[in-house]
């Protein structure tokens, strides 16, 4: 970690004893180097907020009381005013659901906590979903398909990512917490994931959310030659999603370099930054590609409009953008 992105992370103690300007939180595994802490200022002034933005990063197989320490920090220094959760989302759910004051619909139907707004108690929000829903006709618009009903969908990977977007593609969502069945469904949505424990989590989020059965398909792989094999039985017009964080937080790629991929296929990478080695396939064999950008802006702008208690819309999304545009990396 560079110097610079050293001095953007705070330890858990260091939270509880924050004393300067209000605190934003960003929990995940390597914070330090996101484009959010350049962004942020941009962003608290749109919200007409003061707050400043710090990383605490958090191995993956952290042990509840990790979580449970980072909700009593929040809760008992009124210095810090939320959190924005990215790796850890299902994981945080799991090691303090109890000790979690409020929760909206979505985080009781995901079991998953992306966003921690903390005043005299601390609530809790799962807006990837919504975020999500925010992201989907662009890339309908950037595949090969039509519309969303004419596109195949190959989801490689089952954590929170996945689980945002099964319900982004199954459910009307709104930040009211509104949910009611979408009218324009994709035409076939399969999830693949190493962990059958995750895939065993996504089946009952969708059980949860009353998605038919026969809408979405789970299957487990191996790596990356039973990856290959998904693709290679996906119809056309397709969009295959790399939810696995391999190309940011580890190395790699889910799918090997010969993987069927071609001209039909939007390729997605919920990454924006790293090596993004699943981008690079896709482009060799003539594929589209999309980056984690647009994103990675509309999370941000679902988690902090929660905090801030300011409705989220699609103007503020564009505001949001076009904050965030002259700061974006080459794809």
């Amino acid at each position: 970690m560079s110097a610079d992105a050293a001095r953007r992370v705070l330890t858990l103690d260091q939270v509880a004893s924050w004393q300067g300007p209000p605190l934003i939180v960003f929990v995940g595994v390597s914070t330090g180097g996101s484009l959010a802490h350049t962004v942020f200022d941009r962003w608290a002034r749109l919200l007409g907020q003061p707050w400043t933005l710090r990383g605490v990063d958090l191995p993956l197989d952290a042990p509840p009381w990790t979580y449970q320490r980072l909700l009593a920090a929040m809760r008992d220094n009124p210095a810090v005013h939320g959190a924005i959760v990215t790796a850890h989302k299902l994981r945080l759910y799991r090691g303090c659901a109890p000790d979690l004051a409020r929760r909206d619909l979505l985080v009781d139907l995901t079991h998953e906590v992306n966003t921690l707004a903390s005043d005299t108690d601390v609530a809790a929000y799962a807006r990837d979903a919504l975020s999500l829903t925010q992201v989907v006709p662009a890339l309908v618009r950037r595949s090969a398909a039509g519309t969303l009903s004419d596109l195949h969908i190959l989801c490689l990977g089952a954590g929170g990512a996945a689980t945002a977007l099964l319900l982004a593609l199954h459910l009307d969502l709104d930040a009211t917490n509104a949910v009611t069945p979408r009218p324009d469904r994709p035409a076939s949505v399969v999830f693949a994931d190493r962990n059958p424990r995750a895939l065993d989590d996504l089946r009952q989020v969708a059980a949860r959310a009353g998605l038919d059965p026969t809408q979405v398909s789970f299957a487990q792989v191996h790596g990356p030659d039973d990856c290959d094999r998904l693709l290679a039985e996906l119809p056309s017009p397709a969009l295959v999603v790399n939810a696995t964080g391999l190309g940011k937080d580890a190395p790699g790629s889910p799918v090997s370099d010969g993987a069927p991929l071609g001209p039909a296929t939007l390729a997605w990478d919920l990454n924006y930054r790293g090596t993004l080695t699943f981008l690079r396939q896709a482009a060799d064999h003539g594929a589209r590609t999309v980056d984690g950008w647009d994103y990675f802006v509309a999370g941000w702008a679902g988690g902090l409009t929660a905090i801030a208690r300011t409705p989220f819309s699609s103007g503020l999304l564009t505001r949001f953008k076009q904050a965030a545009a002259p700061l974006r990396p080459r794809p």
